[in-house]
């Protein structure tokens, strides 16, 4: 027979670990969503700038605004989603 406690503990344990998987999930896919957003806006906002090439060239500009643009389509995408 299985105890009140242990019972308690089980339900504790899944519910979190239930919560922590829902957590990854919405990750990933608010991750994927904000990379195919910085896609499409960077094909059709800067068609004269390719920031891969520049970045590769040794561009610290472009990476740099590559990176913030992506981390606020991130955060954009988070906050509308809650």
């Amino acid at each position: 027979m299985i105890s009140l406690t242990t019972l308690a503990f089980m339900d504790i344990f899944f519910s979190s670990f239930f919560s922590l998987l829902v957590n990854v999930f919405y990750a990933c896919l608010t991750t994927l969503l904000a990379v195919g957003i910085l896609w499409a806006v960077d094909r059709h906002v800067f068609k004269n700038i390719d920031f891969v090439q520049e970045i590769q060239k040794g561009n610290i500009a472009a990476a740099i605004f590559a990176g913030f643009f992506l981390l606020s389509v991130c955060l954009l995408l988070s906050f509308t989603m809650r």
